[in-house]
């Protein structure tokens, strides 16, 4: 992953904790990691993330697991807006 990406530290997370991303002027790669794939991603080696490649908005990503994660957004250098916010039962 390039340096250039938007992210969101959604510090510590309880597994089934939901979030609503909504994605305007872009398709991206819409990618929650824990701490550890996260910096993988930094440092150029290889990681895992639950997501994927979305051009229809809202993506709605659900935690799998308690951890620390993160929330990561990448246009491929296109201008974008995005919101993110957590979604409560």
């Amino acid at each position: 992953m390039r340096a250039k990406h938007l992210y969101w530290d959604l510090g510590s997370r309880a597994g089934g904790a939901s979030f609503e991303v909504e994605l305007r002027g872009s398709t991206a790669r819409v990618c929650l990691m824990d701490v550890d794939h996260y910096q993988a991603s930094l440092d150029g080696d290889e990681y895992e993330f639950f997501g994927g490649f979305y051009d229809v908005s809202p993506v709605i990503l659900e935690v799998p697991y308690d951890d620390h994660w993160y929330l990561v957004v990448d246009s491929n250098d296109q201008r974008i807006k995005v919101q993110v916010t957590e979604i409560f039962d």
